[in-house]
């Protein structure tokens, strides 16, 4: 199953396929996505708090600052960035970066 996040302010899901390395841009709600890679279709998962999580993002001006991985997300990890935060770590980042 993929997960959705947001990367540089639009959900994505990556392909949950071994070595396809695929990625989809994906619609809040949106049930499955089919990699465009590899055309696997797979169902997606969302965070329960979505709107919530892209309210938080929004008020970002710079698109690029606008980025939520769910915890233990691969990419994440690998990549050494925050995941799993929650709303209120958002707006306190948000708040310490000085951009509302």
């Amino acid at each position: 199953m993929a997960q959705a996040y947001v990367n540089h302010g639009r959900w994505v899901a990556d392909c949950d396929r071994p070595y396809c390395g695929g990625a989809e841009q994906v619609t809040p709600g949106q049930a499955a996505m089919s990699c465009s890679n590899c055309r696997l279709v797979q169902p997606l998962e969302w965070p329960a708090d979505a709107a919530v999580i892209w309210a938080a993002l929004e008020v970002r001006p710079v698109p690029q600052t606008r980025n939520w991985a769910p915890a233990g997300h691969r990419q994440a990890v690998v990549c050494g960035v925050p995941d799993g935060q929650s709303v209120a770590d958002l707006i306190d980042e948000t708040r310490e970066h000085e951009v509302v």
